[in-house]
């Protein structure tokens, strides 16, 4: 069976009968600049620290998200990966009634199913994958839903929520107790972040949830730190009477701290995804059989009316790309693609050229 997620470089490798270090990766969405310099030298430097037990309370790191994001220390729970915060947050919620958006990230859906919750979806495409808030509160109304689950931007679709409509949907759930989660697992690649993400409505409202994971800006997807912040303290006590004792290893420990002081990094990726995503962008659709979304991370999400597999014809020419078939709300000829380094960038437009001029498409 075909993995759920992009970055599954070695199971393509695998299948297409290619050597791993041959294919260039297209379809995980990882900051392309690698991990920062200082990370490398703490992780060297925390070596000798394997011989002891880390901190279980974690309080270096949990004062290191704090001060990053400006919030109290008592609203930050870590996780391994913000994957696993997701799947003990849906075990801690007392819900049954889940509204996500079709597509969006799929860890949401087989978390709340293992609680036997229902589903309701808003499906994007109908919209060309604009969210309509009026339209999803009048669904979650219709639906009677008691928690609803959105991606800030959106994955795999790259798009994103504008805060006022946000805090629009923030005061629906405070007003009829509707459990409101917010991955904002991409903000950090985001221009003017801030005037998007939702961190700083935590303290006034107690059913809000948001996601965040340090593995995707920071690339560190390996090393696994992710973490929830909410001003819900009864639901963090919770969280935290069940957690597994030393969820964090001290890799994942002494990297978030110094990743965190990294702002000239952040800055430098942002500038960097910004330029190289609308150089993808404009050659993308210079060809007349992609339909290319606007986006405002560090990936790509695309029709492509080909009559062929467009993710199969890539891999031939050493370039995996994710296919988006199997999420909900999406047919075949959806994908998403990276934003990698200039000449990764480069090289793989024109193996797209090269690609059409064969199959005779554009």
């Amino acid at each position: 069976m075909e993995s759920r997620h992009g970055g599954n470089i070695n199971e393509m490798a695998e299948k297409y009968q290619i050597a791993p270090q041959q294919l260039t990766d297209f379809s995980a969405n990882i900051n392309p600049f690698g991990m920062p310099t200082n990370v490398k030298k703490k992780l060297i430097e925390a070596i000798g620290d394997l011989e002891r037990y880390p901190d279980n309370r974690y309080f270096l790191l949990t004062k290191a998200i704090a001060e990053f994001h400006d919030c109290s220390e008592k609203w930050v729970y870590l996780g391994n990966g913000a994957a696993q915060v997701i799947f003990e947050l849906a075990q801690s919620l007392s819900v049954q009634n889940v509204l996500l958006l079709a597509p969006t990230f799929m860890e949401y859906e087989t978390a709340f199913a293992r609680k036997k919750c229902n589903f309701s979806y808003y499906f994007l495409e109908k919209n060309d994958f604009q969210l309509e808030i009026n339209q999803l509160i009048a669904l979650a109304k219709e639906k009677q839903v008691d928690c609803i689950c959105l991606c800030n931007p959106n994955n795999p679709t790259g798009q994103i929520i504008l805060k006022a409509d946000l805090l629009v949907l923030v005061s629906f759930c405070e007003e009829n107790r509707v459990e409101l989660i917010i991955d904002e697992a991409f903000m950090d690649f985001v221009e003017l972040a801030s005037n998007y993400s939702l961190i700083s409505e935590l303290e006034n409202n107690s059913h809000l949830y948001v996601i965040r994971s340090l593995t995707k800006i920071f690339a560190l997807p390996g090393l696994r730190l992710g973490y929830l912040l909410t001003g819900n303290e009864v639901l963090l006590k919770k969280l935290i009477s069940r957690r597994v004792p030393w969820s964090i290893n001290t890799f994942a420990d002494k990297a978030g701290q110094v990743a965190l002081k990294e702002t000239e990094y952040l800055e430098r990726t942002i500038d960097f995804i910004t330029q190289e995503r609308a150089f993808l962008v404009e050659n993308l659709r210079s060809y007349s059989v992609f339909r290319v979304y606007d986006s405002v991370t560090n990936f790509l999400f695309f029709r492509g009316n080909c009559a062929f597999n467009l993710q199969h014809e890539l891999m031939k020419k050493n370039y995996l790309i994710r296919s988006c078939q199997n999420f909900n709300g999406l047919s075949a000829n959806y994908y998403r693609i990276a934003v990698r380094t200039k000449e990764e960038n480069k090289a793989f437009v024109r193996a797209i050229k090269e690609l059409l001029n064969e199959k005779g498409g554009g």
